[in-house]
């Protein structure tokens, strides 16, 4: 195992992200009602902690390109894990370890084994009740919660006994894209950072699959580590089905065009011929 040191990116401290907006981090929703019945709104901006301690129905402002890699790699991990028995794959639910002084996040990203009736709706799952926690848990950082996803994140989940973390980092910066991807591996009671391939992939042991981005930089991709294929979402995978099927559709019709043609050219030939025996 190569778990040779690296540096995670930190912001500088004189770095502020904060634009002044009172709800720069999200809110949270307050209802009360009036002596009527009628219900009563009040919004409460969110804080940084508050990422770390979700409640059920808090917004955060994640962009739409932290949403659509976050819905891609559900898809991607869902359909890669499918035959795999008694994983389930999470998005977005709050993970309640038990532990005294012990934050509680929504991991983008969790999965889990043996999960006892997989299918029911959960808004949190409760580990003490449940008996099984996260062994995988990958956060797609977003600018506005970086040093929660890099610097906090690590240690809840190590306290917590997560086997792997992953740390997807599309580094946006003036709406450029470079994705650089983080892992931890836990050893013992201790993170070890996973050192990444010359083509900056982390290998998940636990799940069987290299995270990284592709060769430009613009996009993460997670590949097969039996055969270093890449694995499409539904999404993708519908796309490139319908294509290929585009693809035979043509190549089949040049072929009849071509067939037709070439029996059009010996029905030509054939005349010739007659009429040049008719003249002998």
């Amino acid at each position: 195992m190569n778990t040779a040191a690296y540096s995670l990116p930190v912001l500088p401290e004189n770095t502020d992200y904060d634009t002044g907006d009172e709800y720069y981090y999200g809110y949270r929703t307050n209802i009360r009602y009036d002596e009527k019945g009628n219900a009563l709104f009040s919004y409460r901006p969110l804080t940084p902690e508050d990422f770390l301690e979700p409640e059920e129905g808090d917004v955060y402002m994640q962009g739409s390109l932290h949403v659509n890699d976050v819905i891609r790699l559900r898809s991607i991990f869902r359909h890669y894990l499918k035959n795999r028995e008694n994983i389930t794959v999470y998005c977005d639910i709050k993970i309640e370890w038990g532990i005294d002084g012990l934050p509680n996040p929504a991991p983008d990203i969790s999965i889990i084994k043996d999960v006892k009736e997989p299918e029911k709706p959960r808004g949190t799952f409760y580990v003490p009740e449940e008996g099984v926690k996260p062994f995988f848990i990958l956060e797609v950082v977003s600018p506005r919660y970086r040093n929660e996803d890099i610097d906090k994140k690590p240690v809840i989940y190590r306290k917590a006994g997560v086997s792997e973390y992953i740390i997807a980092d599309p580094g946006l910066r003036d709406n450029e894209i470079s994705y650089t991807v983080y892992g931890y591996r836990l050893i013992g009671s201790r993170y070890i950072k996973i050192h990444p391939d010359s083509r900056g992939r982390i290998y998940s042991q636990t799940v069987g699959v290299h995270i990284g981005p592709n060769q430009s930089k613009d996009r993460l991709v997670v590949y097969d580590g039996r055969t270093d294929e890449e694995i499409l979402s539904d999404e993708e995978r519908a796309e490139a089905e319908s294509k290929a099927r585009m693809l035979a559709e043509i190549r089949a019709e040049q072929e009849k065009q071509r067939a037709d043609s070439a029996e059009e050219e010996l029905r030509q030939l054939k005349a010739k011929l007659k009429a040049l025996g008719s003249h002998t």
